[in-house]
């Protein structure tokens, strides 16, 4: 150890002098295209790395290197040049298109790899084409760009969207996300939250690992897939400012159908009738409902009361990059505000939403010596937001609430409104019930050093990371009540009696705080050598990781902690075969140390067919490469209690005498041979190039976990007396999920003037759960099982009868002959006639049947193209799922919540003048209380399938002549859009195939105009 400190420190002390000692020669010249255009921001660097530069906007680039050194070009979409020096002063390059972009560096996380080395299975895409898209959450910008990836935007609340995330489905029967790392880091606690907290322009790759081969590095956090995230670096050479302002207008893409006051009326009066009962409203009534123009009787649209049609949102950002070759940086900044959509009456304080985002991040690379690099990497997000004190989603969910013909929303003299059966009416909530405030913020920062130990043995560095993640939020309420008051039910006359014992209070404040925060460690030995045509490369790994969670109760308020370790060996020979082993030993204390760590070995292959010999006439065949990997891979997110191996049995004070007699109270019973799950992934593939412009690849995959942890309920009597839900879980399911993905790609440069491009992708998975410990259900039932044997998330419901053409009974002798008992409800005229699948004259739960796809869409697909012509850009997006199918129920869709909710479907439900008319019937005959046709049954079943003009940008860059007046390099002003066109088979347009329903907020249709300057 001592000899090792010495020799480090005679390095730290004398390795610059003797890189001073080597002759040097000043290098400049042009770098070019192939149609003789300069080419700006090309990377210019020797083959030690240690001097580099870039080219200018018109091309030019100077260095100084060694005078027998190589000058190695890099531009993303060309192929790679190595250049001797050979003192040459003056060296001009023509860069050759590299339409498969085999010299693109794929980041894998812990390492990296060209594309034409790879093995295994990734998609990847560019921050620049992520930037596209004007949103706030980058999640929001992934969907129809990778294979293999599915989105769901689940939520869709300005500047809160939420986005599942899903790498080739599920690898186990939960809906666990993929693990996000982001330049080397893994965030493993809130993942899908994190990649919030960073811009699209701050990004220069991201990275999707697909199979076992990619993922088995990182062990028991690597199963359900990986998202790589690498943000850019400074470059060597001149100080770059990136500026960019743009301002949107974002709008709903479906509006949920609110009728007029005489149509809800008309409706009620239907359902009453229905139910055997007299009309609600007099004829007249709806009548002076229609005519209007009468205080007593009201029209109100409560939509357009407190909904705008449209919210805005400004963004700006400043992006400075260079270096020389000692120093690089990058930083960054991005100011984000989105303003609300509520119309509100309040003037004394804004409950409205609003929202402020900054993000930072400052990147610095150092070389200290010839042997010694530092890097720093600081970001930050503050996110400051303001939203009603009852929260923007329930105010959403309540405009729907109250009829349109009720008085309101304030009595003459002030007072809110509100129904017998809404407790708190949307004016009461966004008015008169304050609001609040957070404060986000989410800090990280890294410091590295890489040491190259070339003194050792050449290609060998050693690399030690420390890194730190905090998350805090600061919640500022401010709360009031107030008076509801109710019309009485004298349509005559306004009168008003009060309701409830609320009455009107001032403004009151509290206070509320919460964190997480991770702490790393990470130190890697890489190594790299060429030697002739044989390239070899390997990497060794260590890793931990301290967690604090949000949790504030015990036991999860404790530190998470976790170890992972690794390997990987790399070998190419002659860029024709390439094999790759890598095996990840990783344990989290959430196990017992007999079963704590697990190893997850892979192995990869490939031959660059096209690189043969006997290929080399196929001029043609630009490239065909086969890949083949196996491959194991863990996962400890399985929904386990904290150390789930240990028991929890607590003694406390109790009975008669309290001080005398204890009570045990006995809950989670461990296992102590609980472990992570492991993941057996296949990965065959097959990429094709011809004309080296277009692009073809093929991947099949099979994944199957046969360790899943599951319940032990089938094998456990319930007369034993303990809590079912506190016996251990096991190792002993098993979880199967298959399919395969395409993507075809055109690339060409026509000529100086036009180039063209188009695209597309498509995903298969489906899943089976083929083992869940799932007990059986009684011999009567039609399906034994609802979960095992069918895809994660399976629905079940009554299948409808629809023998007599549409499912309904029509008739009264169709209903008087029915001999069928309905377990939960007698049917009337309208309602919908259910099949008896077991044939016992029952109708029950044992006749349910499964209806849908599954908790997942088995298809995605996207189809992406764009045109350069001079100075003008237009690129486009589709991005669509198939084979996605479910029910949906609750409000909106039965009519039944509150004073009547109606949708577009109740306009034309069942009567029996329509039935006999032959005219169209959407829906069952209405009610004013559930019915039997308020269960779950494939009357409500939905296709989810949709295609969507998800991007469009169409882009102008001012002529240079022009730019130089303000002494910038370039300026681009854009037009963009999102999610502008979807075309679906809803059976209504109340609300669309993604997000939670009819109450839920909508997906967000987005309109944006921009610009863009370099200096």
């Amino acid at each position: 150890m001592i000899k090792i400190t010495l020799l480090l420190a005679l390095l730290l002390s004398f390795g610059t002098g003797v890189s001073a000692q080597e002759v040097s020669v000043s290098v400049k010249g042009v770098v070019k295209d192939e149609f003789g255009r300069p080419l700006a921001g090309v990377t210019i660097n020797s083959t030690d790395g240690e001097t580099g530069t870039s080219t200018n906007a018109s091309g030019e680039y100077a260095i100084i290197l060694d005078a027998n050194s190589h000058l190695i070009f890099s531009y993303s979409g060309y192929a790679t040049q190595k250049i001797v020096a050979d003192g040459k002063t003056q060296i001009d390059v023509e860069l050759k298109p590299d339409g498969h972009k085999k010299d693109e560096v794929v980041q894998l996380g812990y390492t990296s790899q060209r594309r034409h080395e790879i093995s295994g299975s990734v998609s990847t895409i560019t921050g620049e084409e992520l930037e596209k898209s004007p949103v706030a959450n980058l999640t929001q910008t992934f969907a129809g760009r990778f294979a293999g990836l599915t989105t769901q935007e689940t939520y869709s609340e300005l500047s809160r969207a939420n986005t599942n995330i899903y790498i080739r489905g599920l690898s186990a029967a939960r809906g666990n996300g993929p693990l996000v790392i982001i330049d080397g880091i893994i965030c493993a606690y809130n993942s899908n939250q994190t990649l919030d907290y960073i811009s699209a322009n701050e990004i220069e790759s991201v990275s999707v690992l697909k199979d076992g081969s990619t993922q088995a590095l990182y062990g028991i956090q690597g199963a359900n897939g990986l998202i790589v995230i690498t943000t850019k670096r400074g470059i060597k050479g001149n100080v770059k400012i990136k500026t960019s302002f743009d301002q949107s207008i974002q709008q709903v893409t479906t509006t949920p159908t609110f009728y007029s006051a005489a149509e809800y009326a008309g409706l009620r009066n239907q359902a009453s009738v229905n139910d055997g009962k007299g009309k609600v409203f007099t004829d007249q009534q709806i009548e002076n409902y229609r005519i209007g123009g009468n205080a007593l009787y009201p029209n109100n649209n409560w939509y357009d009361s407190y909904f705008k049609d449209y919210a805005a949102m400004q963004r700006a950002s400043v992006n400075v990059t260079g270096g020389n070759n000692k120093v690089q940086f990058y930083s960054n900044i991005n100011l984000m505000h989105q303003g609300g959509q509520f119309i509100t009456d309040q003037d004394k304080y804004n409950p409205n939403a609003n929202n402020v985002w900054v993000n930072y991040r400052s990147n610095v690379d150092m070389s200290l010596n010839r042997y010694l690099k530092a890097f720093i990497r600081l970001s930050g997000n503050i996110k400051r937001e303001r939203t009603p004190g009852s929260g923007n989603s329930t105010i959403y969910g309540s405009l729907f609430q109250i009829p349109p013909t009720v008085y309101g929303p304030l009595t003459p003299d002030g007072k809110v409104i509100t129904t017998e059966r809404v407790g708190s009416p949307t004016f009461g909530m966004l008015n008169r019930s304050g609001y609040v405030r957070h404060t986000v913020t989410n800090i990280t920062s890294q410091f590295g050093l890489d040491l190259d130990m070339g003194f050792l043995t050449k290609g060998l560095n050693l690399t030690g990371i420390v890194a730190y993640q905090t998350n805090a939020v600061g919640s500022l309420s401010t709360t009031q009540d107030y008076e509801r008051w109710m019309r009485t039910s004298n349509l005559d006359e306004l009168v008003f009696n009060k309701k409830g014992e609320q009455n009107n209070t001032p403004l009151a404040y509290s206070k509320g705080h919460s964190y997480y925060y991770h702490l790393t460690y990470n130190g890697a030995l890489n190594y790299a050598r060429d030697f002739g045509k044989h390239h070899v490369s390997g990497m060794a790994y260590m890793f931990f990781q301290n967690l604090t969670k949000a949790d504030t109760g015990s036991p999860g308020l404790l530190p998470y902690n976790r170890v992972s370790s690794g390997a990987e060996a790399n070998y190419n020979y002659d860029n024709r075969y390439y094999v790759k082993f890598d095996v990840g030993y990783s344990g989290s204390e959430q196990y017992a140390r007999g079963s704590r760590f697990i190893y997850t070995p892979a192995v990869s292959a490939a031959w660059e067919v096209s690189n043969e010999s006997f290929m080399k006439d196929a001029t043609w065949l630009s490239n065909l490469k086969l890949r083949a990997s196996y491959g194991k891979t863990a996962n400890d997110q399985s929904g386990l209690g904290r150390f789930a191996y240990l028991d929890n049995v607590t003694v406390n004070g109790g009975g008669p005498i309290g001080s005398l007699q204890y009570i045990i109270n006995e809950r989670q019973v461990g296992n102590p041979y609980i472990q992570a799950e492991i993941s057996k992934k296949q990965n065959y593939g097959l990429d094709l190039g011809l004309f080296n412009a277009f692009s073809f690849s093929l991947d099949v995959f099979k994944e199957r976990m046969d360790n899943m942890v599951v319940s032990a309920f089938s094998a456990i009597p319930t007369y034993q007396g303990i809590p079912l839900n506190y016996y251990p879980q096991t190792n002993s399911g098993i979880f199967e999920n298959k399919g395969y993905e395409v993507t075809a790609s055109y690339s060409k440069a026509i000529n100086s003037n036009l180039k063209i491009s188009l695209g597309g992708l498509l995903g298969y998975a489906k899943n089976n759960v083929i083992k869940i410990n799932e007990p059986l259900r009684n011999a009567d039932y039609a399906y034994r099982t609802q979960q095992e044997g069918y895809s994660y998330g399976q629905g079940f419901g009554y299948l409808v009868d629809y023998s007599n053409g549409n499912g309904f009974f029509n008739t009264q002798q169709e209903l008087s002959n029915n001999k069928l008992v309905y377990g939960f409800g007698t049917p009337r005229l309208g309602d919908l006639k259910y099949q008896d699948l077991n044939n016992d004259g029952l109708i029950n739960e044992a006749d349910k049947a499964p209806v849908g796809t599954g908790a997942l869409p088995r298809l995605t697909y996207g189809i992406s193209g764009g045109i350069t012509f001079k100075s003008f850009d237009l690129n486009f997006l589709f991005q669509g799922i198939g084979q996605y199918s479910s029910m949906i129920g609750g409000q909106g869709v039965w009519e039944t919540d509150f004073d009547g909710v109606y949708g577009a479907l109740h306009q034309n439900a069942w009567t029996e003048e329509r039935f006999n008319n032959g005219e169209l019937i959407t829906s069952p005959a209405l009610s004013l209380v559930k019915s039997v046709n308020h269960e779950a049954n494939d009357y409500y079943k939905y296709n989810r399938s949709y295609i969507r003009l998800k991007n469009v940008e169409l882009s102008y860059t001012l002529p240079k002549s022009l730019s130089k007046a303000i002494s910038a390099d370039k300026i681009k002003f854009l037009l963009s859009g999102q999610n502008l066109v979807t075309w679906d088979k809803m059976k209504s347009k109340d609300f669309g195939p993604e997000g939670g329903g009819y109450t839920s907020f909508p997906v967000y249709r987005v309109y944006n105009v921009g610009v863009n300057v370099v200096f």
